[in-house]
């Protein structure tokens, strides 16, 4: 019973392993896509952007889709779903767009991790 229980412990652990070695994959990906984005706007525009800067913007924007993922699930269990819908979306549009004081009528934008 207890060689079961020590190869189940086992292969969560490997579960967990993987779950992350994606999870920093995709975060990895995201941030190449947003650092790319960044200085094609600058030189678009025609400005230099520096790299703190776009390490700065890569961040937030990763964060900023965290929450947002965060939001539509639960948006979505609160609606008894386990799927997220188009209206869960829309709903989440003010609370990220103007921070989490938008229902008090307060803005905060924090960039104090850059």
């Amino acid at each position: 019973m207890e060689k079961a229980t020590d190869m189940e412990m086992e292969r969560e652990e490997v579960d967990e392993e993987e779950t992350e070695s994606v999870s920093d994959v995709l975060r990895d990906r995201f941030r190449l896509s947003t650092i790319s984005i960044a200085e094609a706007e600058a030189k678009r525009n025609g400005m230099e952007i520096s790299e703190p800067i776009v390490a700065c913007i890569s961040d937030l924007a990763f964060k900023y889709a965290e929450q947002l993922a965060k939001d539509l699930e639960l948006f979505a269990q609160h609606a008894s779903r386990k799927i997220v819908k188009m209206e869960d979306v829309i709903l989440s549009g003010p609370t990220l767009l103007l921070g989490p004081h938008a229902a008090r009528g307060r803005m905060h934008v924090s960039v104090a991790s850059c």
